[in-house]
């Protein structure tokens, strides 16, 4: 008998840097069920940092573009660059005034700010700012849950 892990159908928002691990660990076959088989967005902020960072993972750009184009990922607007601190506090703001005295990078909490708005689960792999404890007790009046790996039940 073969293990088959199964997700609960849900929505989730990936983060940068959760991205940017599963593709270093080659988990590329992994994310692209777990897209198949979920609601996953991306932010047009995650895309904009992900630009930023390409020189450094070529394979990134392809990578997102093939997701995007076979619809894996689904696009979440924003209307934030990164390094824009007030408009990053404001989008904060509008979505829980909590929120900044949970996260005290307003540029990270801008995928936590996405969340609140699209009632989606977070994919991160940022222990900083993000994946706290503090953070996710916050979110539970929303019922959102801050997960550093794929969530399975098996």
């Amino acid at each position: 008998m073969t293990k088959m892990t199964i997700y609960k159908q849900m929505k989730y928002l990936i983060d940068t840097c959760f991205l940017i691990y599963e593709l270093k660990e080659g988990n590329t076959k992994k994310l692209e069920t777990f897209c198949k088989e979920n609601e996953v967005f991306i932010t047009d902020f995650t895309l904009k940092e992900l630009k930023y960072v390409e020189h450094k993972l070529p394979n990134i750009k392809h990578f997102v573009e093939h997701f995007l184009k076979e619809n894996l990922l689904s696009y979440f607007e924003t209307n934030i660059n990164p390094g824009e601190w007030k408009k990053e506090k404001e989008y904060l703001n509008d979505a829980d005034e909590n929120i900044l005295k949970k996260v005290s990078d307003a540029s990270d909490g801008v995928i936590v700010a996405a969340a609140i708005k699209l009632r989606a689960n977070i994919l991160t792999r940022d222990k900083h700012h993000i994946f706290t404890t503090n953070l996710e007790n916050e979110l539970t009046k929303y019922q959102i849950k801050v997960l550093d790996t794929f969530p399975c039940k098996e």
